[in-house]
């Protein structure tokens, strides 16, 4: 299965670092890859999870922007989607907010008719 993750910058909460730990763990059947986005903060802490899951080497996809503008850093969202078939999001708050790029990521996810999504509950 292939998985993308969204979260942001400023990092997880313990509980959704442990939420991902144990979704990765029984998600892992050695066949999919894992794609995030690079960045400091929830990417990170994310990528350090997944392959203590599992999910490490070959098997991470990482989709760097090449400039960090904020068209670049949504459409490099949006190619994780494009490339998962279930998106796992680590947002700050429970409550959607317009001017969020994890949240902006769920939006368009939810427009993808093949994409599941798991909001990991701060």
């Amino acid at each position: 299965m292939h998985i993308g993750f969204t979260g942001t910058r400023k990092g997880m909460t313990k509980r959704q670092k442990a939420s991902l730990g144990r979704l990765l763990t029984g998600l892992n059947s050695g066949i999919g890859k894992f794609h995030h986005g690079g960045a400091e903060g929830a990417d990170t802490e994310a990528a350090k999870i997944a392959a203590k899951s599992g999910w490490g080497g070959e098997r991470t996809v990482v989709f760097k922007p090449k400039r960090k503008t904020a068209k670049e850093l949504l459409a490099r969202n949006e190619k994780i989607v494009d490339a998962s078939l279930l998106l796992i999001a680590a947002p700050k708050k429970n409550e959607e907010e317009l001017r969020s790029g994890t949240w902006h990521t769920i939006r368009y996810a939810r427009k993808q008719k093949d994409v599941s999504i798991v909001i990991l509950d701060p």
